[in-house]
């Protein structure tokens, strides 16, 4: 029997497969965090718009049942019959703050505690805005720009919305 003393893999061959798996590798983990980065833009697309037509809601609601509405560029408090509603943009928390008092009498809170957009999101900038009209009632204007963070993706829109109360 006759042993082959040749029978090896040659050094060539060892750089040759060790490339070929570099790459393989390399592109299983892009792959990976594409799909993870897609996956956490669809999300913050999706919770950002939730959670803005959720706020825009409610205060539609609060102001068109408002009889009473005053606010700052940074607050809005608001006063029906019987319920009132305080919308205060914090700073700090980089969140708008509300409350809800469901009361007859009820005077708004002015440093409600309870946090409107969810954790992962920044409000970074917002302002309020209210104005007489002609006709009687309030025009309420809010704007700002939400930026949702995610490990893999952030995103930011700019909104504006405006709200009329004729019951003022």
């Amino acid at each position: 029997m006759k042993i082959n003393l040749n029978a090896g893999i040659s050094m060539l061959e060892v750089v040759i497969t060790l490339s070929i798996l570099s790459v393989v590798s390399v592109a299983s983990v892009w792959l990976v965090f594409t799909t993870l980065s897609l996956r956490d833009q669809a999300l913050a697309t999706t919770a950002t718009n939730e959670s803005l037509r959720v706020f825009s809601r409610t205060l539609s609601k609060a102001v068109q049942g408002a009889s009473v509405v005053s606010g700052t560029p940074t607050s809005l408090l608001l006063t029906s019959i019987s319920e009132c509603w305080s919308f205060v943009y914090d700073a700090t928390a980089k969140n708008v703050r509300y409350s809800q008092i469901v009361a007859q009498g009820c005077t708004p809170n002015p440093s409600p505690s309870t946090l409107f957009f969810p954790s992962y999101s920044e409000v970074t900038s917002f302002n309020f805005s209210v104005s007489p009209l002609a006709t009687g009632g309030r025009q309420v204007f809010a704007s700002g720009v939400v930026n949702t963070i995610l490990p893999f993706e952030n995103y930011q829109i700019n909104f504006s919305d405006t709200f009329t109360n004729v019951v003022d």
